[in-house]
C-alpha cells in the first residue's frame, strides 16, 4: 500500500448516518429548528452555540426524535449544575415527560 491509498483509507466521510427530522418543537427559532434538523440528518453532530441561545431546549427535542424513532431510551450526560434545567426545560416537552424524574 502507498501513501496516497493509506490517505484515501482515513478520508472522513460526509454521509449522513442520522434520522428524518419529523417531531418539531412549536417554540422554536427559525435558528433552533435548522440546528436540530442538521443535527438528526447528520446523526453524529456537535453544536456550538453560545450562552442562551436555547442549547438545552435543541437537545431535548432531538432526544425525543431518536426516542420517537428508535423507542428506546435516550441517556443524556450533563455536569450535576445543569441538570436541573435539563429536567424543567423536558417537562416543556410531552413525550419526554415519561422519562423524566
Amino acid at each position: 500500500m502507498d501513501y496516497m491509498e493509506f490517505l484515501q483509507q482515513k478520508k472522513h466521510s460526509s454521509i449522513e448516518t442520522g434520522i428524518p427530522f419529523k417531531y418539531d418543537n412549536p417554540n422554536f427559532m427559525d435558528y433552533q429548528r435548522h440546528v436540530c434538523e442538521f443535527s438528526l440528518r447528520r446523526g453524529r453532530n456537535a453544536d456550538f452555540l453560545d450562552t442562551g441561545l436555547g442549547k438545552t431546549l435543541i437537545e431535548l427535542v432531538i432526544a425525543d426524535n431518536f426516542v420517537r424513532h428508535t423507542n428506546k431510551p435516550v441517556l443524556i450526560i450533563t455536569p450535576l449544575a445543569v441538570a436541573f434545567q435539563f429536567i424543567n426545560e423536558a417537562e416543556k416537552i410531552e413525550t419526554i415527560c415519561a422519562f423524566v424524574r
